[in-house]
């Protein structure tokens, strides 16, 4: 799970980093370019919590904006 491909993209300042599926339905963060280094990493590992915990497939569960969990 530590080898999901990262994209770096601009986003929405709101918006730190978000989990998506690829063509191949494999997951796939993507990370906002604005941000520094530091916060980059910070939102990488916040992305990669949540697919250890498997959010993404829990219909119940909505994130938005916070960055944090």
């Amino acid at each position: 799970m530590d080898n999901v491909p990262i994209v770096l993209q601009d986003l929405p300042v709101a918006v730190h980093g978000m989990v998506c599926l690829g063509a191949d339905y494999e997951p796939v963060i993507i990370i906002n370019s604005r941000l520094s280094k530091e916060k980059q990493l910070l939102a990488y590992k916040h992305e990669l919590k949540h697919l250890r915990r498997g959010d993404m497939f829990n219909e119940d569960y909505h994130e938005y904006g916070s960055g944090t969990s």
